[in-house]
């Protein structure tokens, strides 16, 4: 017995041993692997602190980039063989960009984290052991293929630019520039893609400053009702077709004589007479306070490089500034900006600020931000209902049949060639959703509204399945 005893008490000690044996050696486990894991994310972190590091190109033979995913999840990019492939040709150009000629768009600003490793146990004995490369992290855009798609076809042969943003989120749906061009290409072809005249590396979208046409319409009749709250109904005008500015003739479109309007009128069938004749009520003083709320010469965003639109303050021509009332004179404008202004308006006069980004794989998702109040509920509802008022019946009239709530503001904008520029800003309602969206057609009149029709039926279908 006294042996059987000893004998289990030594079973006892060694089984200790074993045990403390064990966590010794799992702890040296452990610790190596943070020590791998320390080292290892120092020197991939020492790497990419600056995209312009002379030893950036290590990162890139080192690790796949990650990919970019639209908002439903849809692959938009893939790595064959360690080359970047993009799945929709130029459907991208003017948001994620491309590589292989210069970094541009998404692919340059968010290039660091595209580049970042796998940093967990399985992804570095991955890297040891089998050579495999890391894989960067994964980008999702709040981007819908659905709505690309639909612009990238209604814009075939085209040349101009669509915006489409969600008004109470900022999220953008659609950033599309026309003509695009296949990223995929190598570099002989891009040669000729710099010296083609429709430019087609330049994004339309946000570098494309515009004369606006019409569509500034939108600030001398958000003066007219800011400054006569209780009266601007009663603010008539009799269109005779022309009126005369400083011995300079400005003419109706086809000269057609609109007779007596009031605002809401004259807003519905873009009369120019009744908008020049809003210098005797708003001063080009004023005018230009309102541009400045509209965030005319202002830096748009911050995380997405768009152009200032441009007002001319200091404008001391009287024929320039009678032009500047209906949009032509020396004000331009980028599709992303009027874009901005349409989901305001649409939001009761709350600017959400515009995002791109909807989440990065292992990180959270963005909430919404608020920008500004450029305006009051009072003034949007109103600014609404003159643009629902333009599918009623005014030059809006080939939206009337889409079943949802629709206001928009079509403009025909003059430039340099003999050609006029056509533009649609404005907003779609369906149940909860909504989106807004500016589209302009270079040298092509009346085109924007079919394209906004376009764009306008598809996000119905795609949210009402």
């Amino acid at each position: 017995m006294d042996k059987k005893k000893k004998l289990t008490k030594a079973d006892e000690m060694n089984k200790r041993i074993e045990a403390i044996r064990r966590v010794v050696i799992l702890l040296g486990v452990l610790l190596g692997i943070c020590m791998i894991r320390v080292i290892y994310i120092s020197f991939w972190s020492e790497l990419g602190l600056n995209v312009n590091n002379q030893r950036f190109d290590i990162l890139e033979n080192k690790i796949l980039r990650g990919n970019f995913y639209d908002r439903n999840g849809v692959p938009l990019t893939e790595n064959v063989n360690g080359v970047r492939s993009y799945l929709y040709n130029g459907r991208y150009n003017s948001t994620i960009g491309y590589l292989d000629y210069g970094e541009y768009g998404l692919e340059k600003d968010y290039s660091k984290i595209l580049l970042s490793p796998d940093y967990s146990f399985l992804g570095i004995l991955k890297n040891i052991f089998t050579k495999e490369k890391f894989i960067g992290l994964d980008i999702h855009l709040t981007l819908d293929n659905n709505l690309q798609s639909v612009a990238e076809n209604s814009f075939k042969g085209k040349k101009g630019a669509c915006v489409i943003i969600e008004p109470d989120t900022g999220k953008i749906r659609s950033i599309y520039s026309s003509p695009a061009f296949n990223p995929n290409i190598g570099q002989s072809e891009l040669d000729s893609l710099l010296s083609r005249t429709d430019k087609p590396l330049l994004n339309r979208a946000t570098q494309g400053l515009y004369p606006p046409g019409s569509i500034f319409k939108i600030l001398p009749a958000y003066g007219l009702m800011e400054k006569l709250p209780q009266t601007y109904q009663d603010i008539t005008y009799d269109c005779t077709g022309e009126i005369i500015v400083d011995g300079h003739i400005i003419e109706c479109y086809d000269h057609h004589a609109h007779g007596i309007l009031n605002l809401t009128e004259a807003f519905k069938y873009s009369c120019n007479t009744y908008f020049i004749n809003l210098r005797e009520y708003i001063s080009y003083k004023e005018l230009g306070n309102i541009a400045k709320k509209f965030l005319f010469n202002t830096e748009l965003c911050d995380n997405i490089l768009v152009k200032p639109s441009l007002f001319d303050k200091k404008d001391e021509n009287v024929f320039s500034q009678a032009l500047t009332y209906i949009g032509q004179g020396r004000t331009l404008v980028t599709p992303f900006h009027m874009a901005m202004i349409a989901s305001a308006i649409a939001n009761d006069g709350i600017l959400m600020k515009p995002y791109i980004i909807e989440r990065i794989e292992e990180k959270s998702s963005k909430s919404p931000k608020e920008d500004d109040v450029i305006f009051d509920t009072w003034m949007a509802n109103n600014l609404q209902n003159l643009m629902i008022g333009v599918v009623n019946g005014g030059t809006g009239k080939p939206l009337q049949s889409i079943p949802a709530t629709v206001g928009i503001k079509t403009g025909t904008a003059e430039n340099s060639s003999l050609k006029a520029h056509s533009w649609v800003v404005g907003f779609a309602q369906d149940r909860e959703d909504s989106i807004a969206f500016a589209i302009i057609v270079e040298n092509e009149e009346g085109v924007a509204i079919n394209i906004s029709k376009n764009i306008i039926i598809n996000f119905l279908e795609n949210n009402r399945n």
